[in-house]
């Protein structure tokens, strides 16, 4: 039963992380796992083969760490006990979502014969006090303020963060047939060539732009020096610049110009052209390099989304106002209470629709700049910004909408202290 439990798990997790790709690495749902060959791992036949191993490994690993926890006395305590009741609760609401008569018929069918909710509770058990041990392993590693320097600047390409935008001249391609007469269609060096020098007549005509006008860090692509491209069915695009905002050096490692874009000579608007083997050539506009010495913070929120009460994946005036009701309604209990940060955290805990955080008083730690929506990131990182701040932001995303009350803690450490000590701590936590 407890094969089965970790055999499912395993499966279930893997379709979730990849469901977008699944058909594209010959992964089906509905046929037998024994019947289909594992595409992602030599190592394994089948996808049977696959998860077997991977729950074998689950097993061993959370059996290791919880007898270590034993050993060391630790357990779990009543925090945790109420950690195992919300993830059983999420069971028990699928089984009645999917109309199962009782959570066991609902247990059998996810997970397989003998996972009855008594096998259920006891392996959350261990993988909560598995995961308990392992944090406390985690968070026992220190470092001295010279340690954590030393792997920033050691890494420093690959944490910084970057802003630069690009264009790719694509060289076109030509038509060739081998000697057996197969055909196949590359770039040519004549191609390369052609591409070569639109590309350095872009680069020219914005280095140009921005001599002229430094101020405003010109990057005019226009069409008159990218051409558009005409295709077959006669259908002209425009070209379009890439605009890359903080992205991590860690990003661009495999790009043909992370070379040049790292160079400690780079200054805002140094222009370029760097080639991609047998493709074309990019037109690289470097802007700035930030080395994240700001501090982050730490903020607790209420998370209220709108509904989309027609399902057309648009939000009303109404849907909005209803969400807007809720939130004036948690914000008018906050001013009722004593407005203390543990006051918060328990609406938070009642009302707060974020399941990330609404077990945990609302709270997200170790803030970096980018993580949150806008909203939410311009009320933290406001210069004016004190602990105890309290306030209501709106967001409206690709991803959701809805209404953040939102309590600011205070700031916290360094980012790129934050960065360098997690990367030391990740690699003894491996090593361990």
């Amino acid at each position: 039963a407890e094969v089965n439990y970790a055999y499912r798990t395993a499966y279930l997790s893997f379709c979730n992380q990849y469901s977008s790709i699944l058909s594209s690495i010959g992964f089906d749902t509905k046929k037998p796992l024994d019947e289909q060959k594992c595409t992602i791992s030599e190592e394994f036949d089948t996808w049977d083969d696959y998860f077997k191993n991977a729950a074998k490994q689950n097993l061993v690993q959370v059996t290791a760490l919880c007898d270590a926890a034993k050993k060391a006395g630790i357990t779990l305590d009543e925090d945790d006990q109420h950690e195992v009741d919300e993830q059983f609760s999420y069971i028990e609401l699928s089984a009645k979502q999917y109309k199962y008569s009782s959570v066991s018929k609902y247990l059998q069918a996810v997970y397989g014969n003998g996972v009855t909710k008594k096998v259920a509770r006891h392996m959350l058990e261990l993988s909560q006090l598995a995961s308990k041990y392992s944090q406390q392993q985690y968070d026992s590693y220190t470092y001295t303020d010279e340690q954590i320097a030393e792997n920033y600047a050691e890494n420093k390409n690959s944490y910084d963060v970057f802003n630069y935008q690009y264009y790719l001249v694509q060289a076109a391609t030509e038509e060739t047939t081998g000697a057996d007469g197969s055909t196949s269609t590359a770039t040519t060096d004549a191609t390369m060539a052609a591409a070569k020098a639109t590309a350095d007549k872009i680069a020219a005509a914005n280095t140009s732009s921005i001599e002229e006008e430094v101020d405003k860090a010109v990057w005019s692509c226009k069409t008159a020096n990218v051409p558009a491209t005409t295709a077959a069915d006669g259908k002209t695009t425009t070209p379009s610049v890439t605009v890359n905002t903080n992205a991590k050096g860690s990003s661009v490692s495999s790009a043909p110009y992370a070379e040049w874009l790292y160079s400690a000579e780079r200054t805002a608007n140094n222009v370029t052209v760097v080639e991609q083997e047998n493709t074309g050539y990019y037109v690289v506009l470097f802007q700035s390099r930030d080395d994240n010495s700001y501090h982050t913070v730490s903020a607790r929120h209420i998370l209220i989304k709108a509904a989309d009460s027609d399902n057309d994946g648009t939000y009303s005036d109404d849907d909005k106002q209803k969400a807007k009701a809720s939130i004036d309604d948690v914000y008018e209990r906050w001013m009722q209470s004593d407005q203390t940060e543990d006051d918060f955290a328990q609406l938070a805990n009642s009302f707060s629709q974020d399941s990330g955080s609404n077990t945990k008083g609302g709270l997200y730690e170790h803030i970096y700049k980018g993580q949150m929506v806008q909203e939410f990131n311009d009320f933290c990182f406001d210069p004016a910004r004190k602990p105890g701040d309290v306030d209501i932001v709106f967001n409206e995303s690709d991803s959701y909408c809805g209404y953040h009350l939102v309590y600011f803690v205070g700031q916290g450490e360094r980012y790129c202290d934050y960065l360098a000590d997690q990367a030391l701590r990740s690699a003894d936590f491996e090593k361990w």
